[in-house]
């Protein structure tokens, strides 16, 4: 059976939007099972085909309360799979809405913050004491959010820009959540900046001018960091070997 990597978008996303994490996964040899549960797609079932799991960012809920809600079934399909995988030891990984659900698995509180305050850019990433060395010196990544989670249990948090404190977290040695978006293209962000969803002139959001004086060097580090971790984590497939 040929090892895959379950790949959970929202919003639409998918292989058209030839984002850097899923194409080093099948530079690495895994087959791609792309799944949008928003739109309907019913998630796989965990077996040893399952190489990895990365869980996307994307829309959600306003408020906390809605994640114990029946008013998104799909966003509790997505969590209960999570679940599982964190169980079977399956490395996991979420980005930004992913990292908000890993958490919520494991019992952190996902919100928005006061004055509405949220990050639309390329932010400096402050290492943790735990966290150095898992991240370069000077590395600046890409934000598209104004929700956040508190710490969540047993894990190990890794870094924070100035308004978010927790932006990435470990745990064990196959879970990571990040709140921020290393798997995402400079033209994957090009797109963002003309969505309707973009956060232009909310607190803490940088401007277009200011993205675009940073985009071009900031992907390529966020690229070429992801590419070391991802490859660390769950190293070629068998038919690479």
């Amino acid at each position: 059976m040929a090892a895959k990597a379950v790949l959970i978008t929202h919003g639409g996303d998918g292989p058209e939007d030839n984002d850097h994490a899923s194409g080093i996964l099948e530079k690495l040899g895994y087959q791609l099972d792309w799944r949008r549960p928003d739109q309907g797609d019913v998630l796989p079932k965990i077996d040893e085909s399952v190489a990895i799991t990365l869980i996307y960012g994307g829309g959600k809920p306003e408020d906390e309360k809605d994640w114990y809600t029946k008013r998104y079934p799909w966003l509790h399909a997505e969590i209960a799979f999570a679940k599982e995988c964190i169980t079977n030891q399956i490395p996991t990984v979420g980005f930004c809405l992913g990292g908000q659900i890993i958490a919520h698995v494991l019992g952190a509180t996902i919100e928005p913050r006061p004055q509405g305050m949220g990050e639309f850019g390329y932010y400096p990433l402050t290492s943790t004491e735990q966290g150095k060395g898992f991240f370069p010196d000077n590395f600046r990544v890409t934000e598209c959010h104004y929700h956040g989670f508190s710490a969540p249990r047993g894990a190990t948090i890794l870094a924070s820009t100035e308004h978010f404190a927790h932006q990435a977290f470990a745990y064990g040695k196959k879970t990571y959540g990040f709140q921020f978006h290393p798997e995402c293209s400079l033209e994957n962000f090009q797109r963002w900046q003309h969505k309707d969803r973009a956060l232009y002139g909310r607190p803490g959001a940088q401007t277009r001018e200011e993205q675009d004086r940073l985009g071009e060097s900031s992907h390529e580090s966020q690229a070429a960091w992801l590419d070391h971790f991802l490859t660390k984590l769950v190293g070629p497939s068998s038919s690479q070997r």
